[in-house]
């Protein structure tokens, strides 16, 4: 018999799962109203704001109609590494770092694709690709780190769009792999699994909010250089 807690974890899980799914329309607008003046990992990242929200309303139309959305984490997943790796490519000034991602990324995509067919199947969770995503992306976010450190910048950190927005996404992978990891046991129990993904959703809602306020940001700076050079 559920409790008032079971009822305030399935609510709050509920909520939390239709600001993350939907709130991705909040960057997009932005990222679209700014775009002459985004740099380029912006532009990547605005990219990455339009699949999420292309995916929202595919997520709604599955669950209503299929009765389940399972397979979408095996797409979401290779979209997702993708276009943020392209963010980070853009982002990175090395060379021979940069001309590591086309096969690390072909690498991460036959994973993901043996993911869906060999080792976990479109009807189960993606463990595999997904426990490769975090470590890319972590990889990623510290690769971009310390570019930063080395770089030396006069500009404050929380200024630069790719630093808010990497450690946006260290929080929220970094936070959210377990969650991933044991949310689809078979023995898990209703209380934990609505834990696990209010996890998942506030993490991703903590990201979500550092990189609107990167893009945000990051069009201002564009429009404040141009007015710069224009004066």
């Amino acid at each position: 018999m559920p409790t008032d807690f079971d009822s305030w974890m399935a609510a709050a899980t509920m909520v939390g799962q239709w600001l993350s799914s939907f709130g991705v329309l909040v960057p997009l607008a932005l990222g679209i109203w700014r775009w002459r003046s985004l740099s380029g990992p912006a532009r990547a990242v605005v990219w990455y704001f339009a699949f999420w929200t292309l995916e929202a309303f595919v997520d709604v139309w599955s669950r209503r109609v299929l009765h389940t959305n399972i397979y979408l984490y095996h797409v979401s997943v290779l979209v997702e590494t993708w276009l943020l790796g392209w963010a980070y490519y853009r982002a990175l000034s090395s060379p021979r770092l940069r001309r590591w991602f086309v096969p690390v990324g072909l690498v991460f995509t036959a994973v993901a694709v043996a993911d869906a067919t060999v080792l976990s199947g479109l009807d189960r969770s993606n463990q595999y690709a997904r426990a490769l995503q975090v470590v890319l992306m972590l990889g990623c976010a510290l690769l971009y780190f310390e570019q930063w450190l080395h770089e030396l910048r006069v500009r404050e950190p929380w200024q630069d769009f790719m630093f808010l927005v990497s450690v946006g996404l260290s929080v929220y992978y970094a936070g959210s792999v377990m969650s991933y990891m044991v949310a689809d046991s078979q023995t898990a129990a209703n209380q934990l699994m609505h834990a696990l993904a209010l996890v998942i959703n506030l993490s991703y809602l903590f990201a979500l909010v550092l990189m609107t306020l990167g893009l945000w940001r990051d069009g201002r700076a564009g429009n404040d250089l141009r007015l710069k050079f224009t004066k």
